[in-house]
This record gives C-alpha cells, sequence and structure tokens, in this order.
C-alpha cells in the first residue's frame, strides 16, 4: 500500500508540474492526426475575455436533465460531453474566434473528473489552447483547473440550418443532435439551467452519442439519452459578478435560493420539469427514437 500511495502521490506531482507550456510542445504541434494525451494544470491570470458562439451538449440522463437544475443525475452518473464552437471571442489579446473544443466530464461529471478530456480542433494555435484553458481555469472559485486528458485531433463537424450537428472526432467521438427534432422549428424552449456557458438551455434531440478514447479511459455509448443546446455570450465579468446560476450550484435537487434570486432577475423561464419530459417522450415517439 505503501508503494502505492507514493506512486499516486507522484503522479499527482507530476500532473500538477506540467503547466499550459507544455502545450506548445512538439508532442502536440498541428499534425494532420491525433496528438499524443498530456495533462496541464492551469491558473486563471486575471485577463479579460469575452466568448459568443454556441454548445451541443449530451449525457445519460433522461430529458429533462435534473444536473441542469441543480439536481442529482438520472442514474447517479452523468458523463457528459460539451462540443462548443465560438464564432468571435478573445482572452486577452488572445484571438479565440474559429476555435472549436470538445470537453468530456463536463459540469455534471465533477466526481468523475478520472474521465475528464479536453480535445482541441487541429487548426487552434498553441497561444488559443493555453488561454482557452485559462479562461476555463476562471470559472472555478479558487481560479484553478486541472486538464488530466488533453489532445489535439481533427475535427469533422457539419452543421445544418442551424439545427442539425454532426460532430466525429475520428474515431474518438460521434455526436448528431437536432434542435427542431425532426420538426420545421424547435418545438422547445429555452429554459434555465446551470451551465458553464450559459444561463439557458434547449433541450434538443440525441441521436448519437457514442465516445471511444483508450488513452483516456472514455468508452461509452449513450445514444438516444439527453442532449441541450445553448447560445454562448459570455463575458469575464458575469463571474465576476457571479451572475452565473452555475456559481451557486449545490445540488439540492431544485435551484437554490440565489439561482431563483438570479432567475428572476435575469428574466429566465424556469423549467417546468413535468412537461418537458412529457413533450420530450413525444417528440422522441414521433420520430422513432
Amino acid at each position: 500500500m505503501c508503494c502505492l500511495a507514493l506512486l499516486e502521490k507522484s503522479r499527482r506531482i507530476l500532473g500538477a508540474s506540467l503547466s499550459v507550456s507544455l502545450l506548445s510542445a512538439a508532442a502536440i504541434a498541428q499534425t494532420p492526426g491525433p496528438s499524443p494525451n498530456l495533462s496541464a494544470s492551469v491558473h486563471y491570470d486575471g485577463a479579460d475575455w469575452r466568448l459568443k458562439g454556441d454548445g451541443i451538449v449530451c449525457c445519460p440522463c433522461t430529458v429533462p436533465c435534473p444536473c441542469r437544475s441543480n439536481g442529482p443525475a438520472t442514474y447517479g452518473h452523468c458523463e457528459s460531453t460539451l462540443y462548443l464552437r465560438i464564432k468571435q471571442g478573445n482572452y486577452g489579446d488572445v484571438d479565440l474566434g474559429g476555435m472549436q473544443i470538445v470537453r468530456s466530464g463536463g459540469m455534471c461529471s465533477v466526481n468523475y473528473e478520472r474521465l475528464s478530456a479536453l480535445y482541441f480542433d487541429s487548426p487552434a494555435t498553441a497561444a488559443q489552447r493555453a488561454a482557452m484553458m485559462k479562461l476555463m481555469a476562471s470559472f472555478s472559485q479558487d481560479h484553478a483547473a486541472e486538464f488530466p486528458h488533453v489532445r489535439v485531433v481533427p475535427f469533422d463537424v457539419q452543421v445544418t440550418d442551424r439545427h442539425l450537428f454532426r460532430i466525429s472526432l475520428g474515431d474518438i467521438l460521434v455526436m448528431i443532435t437536432d434542435r427542431n427534432w425532426g420538426e420545421a422549428s424547435p418545438p422547445l424552449p429555452f429554459v434555465a439551467a446551470q451551465d458553464g456557458f450559459a444561463n439557458t438551455v434547449q433541450y434538443i434531440q440525441n441521436i448519437r452519442y457514442r465516445l471511444h478514447d483508450e488513452s483516456a479511459g472514455l468508452d461509452f455509448d449513450y445514444s438516444r439519452r439527453q442532449a441541450n443546446y445553448r447560445v454562448v455570450d459570455l463575458t469575464a465579468q458575469q463571474y465576476r459578478s457571479k451572475s452565473m446560476l452555475i456559481q451557486f450550484a449545490d445540488g439540492a435537487g431544485w435551484f437554490s435560493a440565489k439561482q431563483i434570486e438570479l432567475i428572476n432577475a435575469q428574466h429566465l423561464t424556469v423549467p417546468e420539469l413535468d412537461a418537458l419530459r412529457k413533450e420530450a417522450l413525444r417528440l422522441r415517439a414521433s420520430v422513432g427514437h
């Protein structure tokens, strides 16, 4: 046991010593194929930042995902994966426009950090990758984040008419979602939800969600489960002023008093869980999934 403890301590020290600068090393230089896995320990340096874009999350929960309204995961686990595309943005003087990232782990999976993996699209520069990780570190109270598995891989993303998303990372990930559930327009509204990048989400159809990355310890298929869409219009000031619902998450089962206060102040729609659940079941039946 002493040997195992020593090995684990050494592993933690080694992981913590790997800084963002590693991401500029040749090991994850821009190459046609996937890079090796690296880990990084990152601290927010106080820079101003802003992001505009959108994103998709898939997970194994039922619709609506209880994690989003400050409740426990449906089945006691929630291996969520975020696809984020940044249309405009910056971190300090680093331009983030055009970046795409995938993070498996997500805000619902805090007890599953050993499964977390962060993927950058191949065109992203070392400066952009470092800036994006610092930005995500700013979300936490201690302004620090651990990224146990970081890779640069080619993304293949197709978005049709702003509603059908097809996201592929080679043999690693397939995510296919439809905001419209097969209809002419999105049938479900945006509702208040705790999330790192937005205070509202829209529940959408999860058609395919499969992830396999042996080096990161990830291997699951939660197709036809839960998916949601968010519009991202976010700045560092929203976290500094504690305007994000996720900053007051405590897992109590429903939105906390402070979250309700923010929902009311920001005129957000409180989700009617039973109505959303019934409508999602109806939509799923109508499209045969």
